[in-house]
């Protein structure tokens, strides 16, 4: 028994350095994303949203494309369902998640988007439970509610607040929505993956599916191209890297690491980050509606994360 323990107690210490490099890789990797509503809110008064999301993934793409060329060792060795769930995978990520949470910030601020965002785990584990049929619970279902409540006053009160203040539609403001659902079934979808193949990988050939499904938007880009500033090449090439290729990196691998559950969760710090990156970068005060919002927002998600909730999550994510 004692052996045993001693055991234990070893296997607990090597893993240590590993939790510890996941949740720091986390926490840069939300920060990273932070820094992406703001690049999103100096490029739009000169591009459209398709036009940002077009070139931004085109310059991600190449560099995966590039990064499989040159790193042999991490090309994954997919199966065809494999390849169905990276083409999946890749629409999620890429159009279905980015298009329209960078439309939005026509109608909210930086810090808003954000919040709206982090709809996302609560999301997750509402689609883990159908997927796997698990009844939640009284908590999770309650803050479900409470999350979908601080997201609806966020686009009431906070339309009006983005680049352009010809848009303030709450209606308009709602397409945000569709960007925390989209993630949270890439997230579930993109896991299995993370967890049988190596990451870079993994990810290389989701911006690259994700690539491929935004190529009819390339010739609408080309447009823009001309007119394009280097102040304004600087935040595409600030979106492309550092706000895509690595923090995708670091979440991919933090999934191969922890369960779903936990790195969902660090989805709370991305509007902190957005705000201290808009208040930095752009000299802007965060509206009156982030606090209450943001409340009701983050305490419903924190809800939706109880026992039920996780473990449905990471069922689903544990599925090949």
């Amino acid at each position: 028994m004692a052996e045993w323990s001693g055991a234990a107690r070893g296997a607990g210490a090597a893993r240590a350095p590993a939790l510890f490099s996941a949740y720091a890789g986390l926490v840069v990797c939300v920060a990273m994303w932070g820094s992406v509503f703001v690049a999103v809110a100096e490029l739009l008064p000169h591009i459209d949203a398709v036009q940002i999301v077009t070139i931004r993934f085109a310059l991600v793409a190449t560099a995966a494309a590039l990064a499989l060329l040159v790193l042999p060792a991490h090309r994954p060795g997919f199966d065809r369902r494999d390849w169905k769930r990276v083409a999946v995978c890749g629409v999620l990520a890429v159009p279905g998640a980015q298009y329209v949470i960078v439309e939005s910030q026509n109608y909210l601020s930086p810090a808003l988007a954000a919040l709206v965002v982090t709809f996302s785990p609560a999301i997750a584990a509402v689609l883990a439970a159908v997927f796997l049929g698990v009844r939640l619970g009284l908590r999770e279902t309650a803050g479900f509610a409470l999350a979908l409540a601080g997201v609806a006053l966020v686009l009431v009160v906070g339309a009006g607040t983005g680049v352009s203040l010809e848009h303030s539609s709450p209606l308009g403001a709602a397409i945000a929505v569709i960007s925390p659902l989209a993630w949270a079934g890439y997230t579930l979808a993109v896991a299995p993956l993370a967890a049988r193949h190596p990451p870079v990988g993994v990810m290389c050939w989701v911006f690259l599916a994700g690539g491929v499904a935004i190529l009819p938007a390339v010739p609408h880009a080309i447009g823009a191209v001309g007119d394009l500033s280097a102040a304004d090449w600087a935040w595409l090439v600030g979106l492309a890297l550092p706000g895509t290729a690595v923090p995708n990196l670091l979440w991919v691998i933090s999934l191969r690491r922890l369960p779903v559950h936990r790195t969902s969760a660090f989805m709370y710090l991305v509007p902190v980050f957005a705000t201290a990156w808009a208040a930095a970068l752009l000299g802007r005060t965060p509206e009156a509606i982030v606090v209450p919002g943001g409340l009701m927002v983050l305490l419903g998600v924190y809800l939706t994360q109880g026992r039920r909730g996780r473990r449905a999550e990471d069922g689903v994510a544990a599925l090949g």
